[in-house]
């Protein structure tokens, strides 16, 4: 087989899970099948709500699940792991420390990115669960790569959740163009980007993209495209020179 050999922690939700394996294979330069990265995927959606847990400790930790499945796809093959999903990296720590291989960090890599492109000192609008919100965490990579974080206003954030738990994780009928009307906000806000920090945003940041109709905006940036990004060329590099994913 193949190697390097990704393993995605999914599930959190299904259906952004199905869709990073679909952008990671749209993103892998590939003339035939076998080109195309190896990928183990665990899509539990069992494991208990993160943002529920951040918010309410009383509520089920689902650390004890995402470190199984981490055990789990080392144990299967994987020679590196990705999470799909933001909020999630509340627990990146315990995670990593679970296995012996990299786990790649789609905060840290957002972070870089942002950095890269808007520069230090740069406003990063949030768009993002209320737990990542609450928890800073999004908020200490950015200030690391000396950026500043604008969130929504208390009534905005709820439009926010609304599109994540009672649109894509409900398999409900949302409106994309909603997600962009929260972006512009932040825009209009001062903000250099915004990024969206959800994987149920980045499934709707899709269906912006698919649209004919509606231009994404140049400052409008989705965190799971980023991490995407990184896994292939991880990949690309340890297959190009036979060595072990380094970080």
């Amino acid at each position: 087989m193949n190697k390097p050999i990704l393993g995605i922690i999914g599930g959190v939700g299904p259906l952004a899970t199905a869709y990073f394996m679909e952008i990671l294979i749209k993103k892998t330069p590939a003339v035939c099948d076998q080109d195309n990265m190896p990928m183990i995927v665990f899509n539990d959606p069992q494991i208990p709500d993160r943002t529920a847990y951040i918010l309410d400790h009383s509520k089920p930790n689902p650390q004890p699940e995402m470190t199984k499945v981490a055990r789990w796809l080392q144990e299967a093959g994987a020679d590196y792991l990705a999470i799909a999903c933001n909020t999630a990296h509340y627990f990146y720590d315990a995670i990593k420390d679970a296995v012996d291989i990299p786990v790649v960090n789609i905060m840290e890599e957002t972070s870089r990115r942002i950095s890269s492109i808007a520069g230090k000192g740069a406003r990063v609008g949030l768009l993002a669960t209320e737990g990542t919100v609450s928890s800073g965490v999004f908020q200490s990579y950015f200030e690391q790569e000396g950026l500043q974080t604008v969130t929504p206003d208390s009534d905005r954030q709820k439009r926010v959740m609304s599109l994540i738990y009672d649109g894509v994780k409900a398999n409900a009928p949302y409106d994309p163009k909603e997600l962009l009307s929260l972006a512009e906000d932040l825009h209009d806000r001062g903000c250099d980007v915004v990024v969206c920090g959800c994987t149920e945003l980045s499934v709707i940041y899709q269906d912006l993209m698919d649209d004919s109709g509606t231009q994404v905006p140049g400052w409008l940036f989705d965190s799971l495209d980023i991490l995407a990004d990184r896994c292939v060329e991880l990949y690309q590099w340890a297959r190009k020179t036979g060595g072990d994913i380094q970080m």
